[in-house]
């Protein structure tokens, strides 16, 4: 029986004109990187991987129309909840507390939640058979929701894919209720929903167990299990085990016989079995960490209490809100897809889920109408990018011809849609200079000196001029700037809320006379693009 949910406003989802986006940015810290001829211009590869700042609904088209069609292993949505919020990033200096004072200069709006009656499930209906036509037969959806529209969504998503095909209902401990929220009435909610779904159940869908690895104390250890000479151990039935099986268990020490019983084996009657009564039990030991330290593995239930929220993992806030914590998605894409498959998230935000799977070896591909969100992924993506290359810090500088393509990805690409929202601060005010090394290939020192936000006078308190790291996100430089799209090979991009940029970098150019880019993000989101152009001479 299908259970179809009617609002108001409801109709059927129509045809979408695809969009068609251009590209306007790329990072490639391998551009130049040919043994042959290290720093001669050629041809970029294909990049693997792809960031679509718009509204993804053509965008999804537009995939499909690509050839997407049945090639994503993994779709990880996190749309708006209809949570009736305008969602703010706090904009704070990238510099620690100065005698208490919070760095926290203002509150700047990401994206609103707010929808009409009937707006919302609209919305999201119209996306799902896009997300499915792109899933490959054995691929998966996990739509990441709260308890506000759970319930609509399940009936959606039956509605689209099949109740055949619901494969479980994920809910993840995201916080603990603490101050004003412990007194809520009816309890708090503390809690999020994630719908998983398979595009065809019977492919069967692609699927990886997940196992938890728990670490206790000796006493933990002790109040927990029991322990023998070999060490600490659980007991669980043998079930169907056979006599063969039972015996060889029994050989190694790993059976268990209740009541201080001893195991026996009975040949010919092809019986294994506890003197003093009770069920046998096979022993499975804890992994010894030494230091007091043990490590139980444990099955992975859809109860995700094991899994923190960004409240208590404060080293990965970007400042983003309703960002989700890298090892959620670490074992969602984990559990649903294998390296080299490809990952999709069309509500990519802070940029969590790419970031994932660019680490987990996953090609990707992600979305977003924000341009704050593009803004906040793209610095994120430089980084972890450059992290595989080799970098330490979450920072990564000066491409000098050296750098290699590391074990995959290597770079990505960002296209925009036309009609994506674009950035309403104003452009900080940028000085730079140029310093000239003599030798070959060419060497340019490029310095920026100095960093001015009008926007920020007076409400960012006494700020030195040589504090100006302060005021920027990240710095990016094309060595060879076409005017059209910014092909970035070095950039400053530094995760941590406390750390800053350097603002010095050498840079290698490949040919002269070069044209050279230096974008400036500041910490509001504003944009300065400084080119330069350096004679052969």
């Amino acid at each position: 029986m299908t259970v179809e949910l009617s609002w108001p406003g409801k109709r059927p989802p129509a045809p979408v004109a695809a969009a068609q986006p251009h590209l306007v940015e790329t990072f490639e810290p391998f551009r130049f990187a040919n043994p042959a001829s290290p720093l001669a211009p050629r041809p970029s590869p294909p990049l693997p991987n792809a960031l679509y700042h718009g509204d993804n609904l053509p965008i999804l088209a537009h995939l499909l129309d690509s050839g997407f069609g049945g090639k994503v292993r993994l779709i990880y949505a996190d749309p708006p909840y209809d949570s009736g919020i305008d969602w703010t990033r706090k904009v704070r200096l990238r510099r620690p507390r100065r005698r208490g004072v919070d760095p926290v200069v203002m509150q700047q709006v990401q994206y609103g939640d707010t929808w009409p009656e009937g707006a919302y499930l609209q919305f999201i209906y119209e996306r799902l058979p896009l997300l499915r036509a792109l899933l490959a037969e054995d691929g998966s959806l996990w739509l990441h929701c709260d308890h506000r529209r759970a319930h609509h969504l399940r009936c959606l998503l039956d509605e689209i894919f099949g109740a055949e095909n619901y494969l479980n209902t994920i809910t993840w401990r995201s916080q603990t209720a603490r101050g004003a929220k412990v007194n809520a009435f009816y309890f708090p909610n503390s809690a999020h929903t994630i719908l998983v779904y398979g595009r065809n159940r019977a492919a069967p869908t692609c699927w990886h167990p997940p196992r938890k690895r728990i670490v206790l104390s000796e006493a933990e250890a002790a109040a927990a299990f029991m322990r023998d000479e070999r060490g600490f151990f659980r007991t669980s039935d043998p079930g169907t085990y056979s006599f063969d099986s039972l015996v060889r268990l029994h050989a190694e020490g790993r059976l268990y016989a209740p009541y201080g019983g001893e195991v026996r084996v009975d040949a010919t009657q092809q019986r294994v079995y506890a003197s003093n009564g009770g069920n046998l039990g096979v022993k499975y030991y804890l992994a010894d960490l030494g230091d007091g330290r043990h490590q139980v593995e444990r099955a992975v239930d859809n109860v995700w209490d094991d899994i923190p929220g960004l409240g208590t993992t404060p080293g990965e806030d970007l400042g983003y809100p309703t960002q989700k914590t890298e090892a959620l998605l670490e074992r969602i894409i984990a559990t649903g897809s294998n390296p080299g498959d490809l990952v999709l998230d069309p509500f990519c935000g802070s940029g969590t889920t790419l970031a994932v799977a660019e680490k987990l070896g996953r090609r990707w591909i992600g979305c977003d109408a924000g341009h704050g969100a593009i803004q906040t992924a793209t610095r994120r993506l430089q980084a972890v990018v450059a992290g595989k290359l080799g970098e330490e810090n979450g920072q990564w500088l000066t491409v000098n011809g050296q750098w290699s393509m590391g074990d995959g990805g290597g770079g990505f690409a960002v296209f925009a849609s036309g009609d994506e929202a674009t950035a309403t601060a104003a452009a900080p005010e940028v000085r730079l200079s140029i310093t000239r090394i003599d030798g070959a290939p060419a060497t340019i020192v490029v310095a920026v000196d100095a960093v001015r936000m009008p926007a920020l006078d007076g409400a960012a308190g006494e700020l030195a001029a040589e504090e100006w790291p302060a005021l920027v996100d990240s710095i990016a430089i094309d060595p060879v700037y076409d005017g059209d799209v910014l092909r970035v090979t070095t950039a400053d991009a530094p995760l941590k809320k406390r750390e800053s940029v350097r603002g010095e970098y050498a840079v290698v150019l490949p040919a002269l006379p070069a044209t050279v880019a230096v974008r400036v993000v500041d910490i509001m989101g504003g944009v300065s693009v400084t080119t330069l152009t350096i004679e052969d001479s």
